[in-house]
Formats: structure tokens, C-alpha cells, sequence
């Protein structure tokens, strides 16, 4: 029949199809991904932390050694003692776990509070309203609760694309115009 298009429900829109509306080219997920896994490694565990259990011996040996040289040299007794000291005032015996990603969602009206950049959040807030439905993801590098490097996904009827990555005031990476 000749009407049938017109009692057909509308097709919904694709994420893809509203970015390309809007001109916008947004962060690659390989450059995330890619982003991600370099993080991971740059603030991968320290060399005390993967060996916690060198840690104690290296200081029970130390002690062991200070003892044993106690009967001899006080020289010796001192020098062990500031070469010690100095291994842990320069962070020598730091112990810090690794960084890991978390991802949250969040509200677009908390987007400038969570410290996601003004033009990375007006993007996401104009989307969001235009893919309704869709989601604010929040990544953040967390490293012994301090926030590391976030980025911010907008999830739309199982599509992922990527906004930006930045840290601090530094954007490393943002959805731009042309696409």
C-alpha cells in the first residue's frame, strides 16, 4: 500500500549517524585503548611493591649487619646507617600499587564539576540531549585513590565513542569538527 511509510515506526538514529550530522570526529577508541594500556604501564607498581617480600629481608639483613659490625667499627655502625637513611629519604623502599581504570557513569549536569574541560563537556551535554537515552562515561587512572587521567565515553544504544582524554587543564585528546 501506498501509506505503508507513513504508519512505519521511525528507524532510530545511530550514534555514527548523529556525529556525522553534527560534523564531529571523535576520538578514535584505538587511541584510547592505545592511551590506556601506555598509562598502565607508566605507572605500573613499584619494584618493592611487585617484591613486597624483599622488603623486609633486605631490612632485617640490614639490622643483622649493623649488629654483627656493632662489635668492630662504629664508622662502619654510621656509615650503614646514612646509607640506609638515604635509600629511604630518596624513595629507594617507596612501595606504591599500580594504577587501574575505573569507569562511572555521570550526570552531564556534574561535568565541569568532575573536572572534565569546559569544550569536552559542552560537547558531551549537546549530545547527550540529542541522543536521548545515551550515557556519560567517566574513565579516571586511579593510583592509591588520586586521580590520574580521565577521559569521558558517551554510550548511545551499544555504541562507544570517545570525547576526550586530558589531564588536569591539558587535553590530550578531543572529538573535533570535520570529520
Amino acid at each position: 500500500m501506498p501509506f505503508d511509510a507513513l504508519l512505519a515506526p521511525a528507524r532510530p538514529r545511530r550514534l555514527v549517524d548523529i556525529l556525522a550530522d553534527r560534523d564531529i570526529r571523535p576520538v578514535p577508541l584505538e587511541a584510547l585503548a592505545a592511551h590506556r594500556q601506555a598509562q598502565l604501564e607508566r605507572f605500573a607498581p613499584s619494584f618493592w611493591y611487585q617484591h613486597q617480600a624483599w622488603l623486609p629481608v633486605g631490612l632485617i639483613g640490614s639490622v643483622v649487619c649493623m649488629a654483627l659490625s656493632g662489635g668492630g667499627s662504629s664508622w662502619l655502625s654510621l656509615f650503614w646507617l646514612s646509607v640506609m637513611t638515604l635509600l629511604i629519604v630518596f624513595g629507594v623502599f617507596r612501595v606504591s600499587a599500580g594504577a587501574r581504570w575505573e569507569e562511572r557513569l555521570v550526570a552531564s549536569e556534574m561535568l565541569v564539576e568532575l573536572g572534565v574541560p569546559l569544550g569536552i563537556a559542552r560537547l558531551a551535554r549537546d549530545l547527550r540531549r540529542e541522543a536521548d537515552g545515551s550515557e556519560l562515561i567517566l574513565g579516571e587512572l586511579l593510583q592509591e585513590q588520586v586521580v590520574l587521567d580521565p577521559y569521558l565515553l558517551l554510550r548511545y544504544r551499544g555504541e562507544r565513542v570517545c570525547l576526550g582524554i586530558w589531564d588536569g587543564r591539558r587535553v590530550i585528546a578531543a572529538a573535533l569538527p570535520g570529520g
